[in-house]
C-alpha cells in the first residue's frame, strides 16, 4: 500500500508537530543570539524541520496539524539560548531523540510513501547530529559517544523530552 492509512495518520501527523517545535527551538536559539560563526547553520537545520513539516503536511493533506508539539517546545526551548556551544548540545540531543522516534515510525508506517518519506528525513536529521557535535566543538576522537551513540528508541513516535 502505497498512501498512508487511517493508522499511519495521526502518526505522520505526531511527526509533523515534532519537526515544527525543532523547527521553532533552532528559531528560540537564533533570536536569543546563539550563532555566532555558525548563525547560517542554525538558520539551515531551522529550515530543513520547517521543509519536513511541509513534506508530512502535503502527504496527509487535510489531517496536518499545522501546530508544534508545545510539550516538547516547553521543556527544551530554556536550553536553546545564546551560548552557541549549549544550543548545540541541547539540538544534539534533540535530533538524537527525533532520529531514534522516527526510526520506530518507520516501523510503524504501513503506506510505503510515509514510511520512505520519514526515512529520508531521519537520514538527514542523523547528520544533524554530527554537525551539531563538531559545532559544539566535539571531537570524533575525544567524544565519540556523541557521534556513534543514539538515545534509546522511544517507545512512541514523538521524542521523549
Amino acid at each position: 500500500m502505497r498512501r498512508p492509512t487511517a493508522a499511519d495518520v495521526p502518526l505522520l501527523a505526531a511527526a509533523q508537530s515534532t519537526e515544527l517545535a525543532a523547527r521553532d527551538l533552532y528559531n528560540a536559539a537564533i533570536a536569543a543570539g546563539a550563532g555566532g560563526e555558525h548563525l547560517a547553520s542554525l538558520v539551515a537545520l531551522s529550515a530543513h524541520h520547517d521543509a519536513y513539516a511541509q513534506s508530512i503536511s502535503s502527504l496527509i493533506g487535510a489531517d496536518a496539524p499545522q501546530t508544534r508539539d508545545d510539550e516538547l517546545f516547553n521543556s527544551l526551548v530554556a536550553d536553546f539560548g545564546a551560548d552557541t556551544v549549549g544550543a548545540a548540545l541541547a539540538a544534539h540531543g534533540l535530533e538524537n531523540s527525533i532520529v531514534a522516534a522516527h526510526t520506530t515510525l518507520v516501523s510503524e508506517l504501513v503506506g510505503t510513501e510515509g514510511a520512505a518519506l520519514v526515512a529520508s528525513i531521519l537520514i538527514t536529521e542523523a547528520r544533524h547530529c554530527v554537525a551539531l557535535a563538531t559545532i559544539a566543538g566535539k571531537s570524533p576522537v575525544a567524544d565519540i559517544d556523541l557521534f556513534l551513540v543514539t538515545t534509546a528508541v522511544a517507545t512512541t513516535s514523538a521524542p521523549s523530552a
